[in-house]
């Protein structure tokens, strides 16, 4: 088993500013030459500073192999202040070259490699359907095809002008049509969202138009408070053509909504 120590490598581009990006790292041990690993990409670098190369980091790296040629690695430390700095030293042991190597990649992982950013779920209409499309399965009351709409059940994607390419987003049926559309507000793009108001507008109003007074029309929104100020002429749009508006981001304005879709459905929504 042989014994190492290793010591991370860290660069202050900007003394005054006293940011520090670990760039690598210095192994040593008894037994061998020292191994020194850097980066092998600008990318974290150029995210602190533009002043601090590749080439410098492979003449940092050069210089650090001379020295631990010749000096322990506690001693290089010491030489090292101000833009380049060593970490306090760390240990490991490694009894073959496959040990060695999976504790370099931990070393790696824990202090060089850069952490990457979380991955945000885009802003998108199918989202809110996806809300409640979860909802009305587990109430029971989602349909798998159009068909199902004669079993009181919601259906998604039902046609109202296929010529036109209308399509109820959800459907329910019991006595009277329940027909929902969605808008999801949570985006700057005011252009699309304009666009978005009026095909809801028209989808309701064909619906309006085929079933008369046998139909009841709601939007599910979500919208912040701010977002409702920003979006108000579209909201006052497809005010004029649903019967409802219930925002998604509201607990009271969706438990008004699931317990009128229940009822529509012929289940009792306290019993979920």
């Amino acid at each position: 088993m042989t014994f190492y120590k290793y010591s991370v490598i860290r660069i202050t581009p900007n003394p005054v500013r006293a940011e520090s990006i670990n760039v690598g790292f210095a192994v040593t041990s008894s037994e061998g030459a020292p191994d020194i690993r850097v980066l092998d990409s600008h990318v974290k670098i150029k995210a602190l500073t533009n002043d601090y190369s590749m080439e410098q980091l492979r003449d940092l790296k050069d210089q650090l192999d001379k020295m631990l040629s010749l000096l322990t690695l506690e001693q290089v430390s010491s030489f090292f202040q101000g833009s380049v700095t060593l970490s306090s030293i760390g240990t490991f042991t490694a009894d073959n070259r496959d040990e060695y190597e999976n504790e370099i990649i931990k070393i790696n992982r824990m202090y060089i490699s850069p952490i990457k950013a979380t991955k945000r779920m885009p802003v998108t209409q199918k989202r809110i359907i996806t809300e409640l499309k979860n909802e009305f399965g587990r109430f029971g009351i989602l349909g798998k095809n159009i068909n199902e709409i004669h079993d009181h059940k919601v259906v998604q994607g039902y046609p109202l002008s296929e010529a036109d390419g209308l399509y109820a987003e959800l459907l329910l049926k019991n006595g009277v049509y329940h027909l929902t559309e969605t808008l999801d507000f949570r985006s700057s793009n005011l252009k699309q969202k304009l666009g978005d108001t009026a095909v809801k507008a028209i989808t309701m109003n064909t619906a309006r138009t085929i079933w008369t007074e046998d139909v009841k029309t709601f939007l599910v929104y979500a919208a912040e408070a701010s977002q409702e100020r920003t979006y108000a002429q579209q909201l006052n749009l497809i005010n004029g053509y649903s019967d409802k508006m219930y925002n998604l981001l509201s607990n009271s304005d969706m438990s008004n909504y699931f317990e009128h879709m229940l009822n529509a459905a012929g289940k009792n929504m306290a019993t979920h």
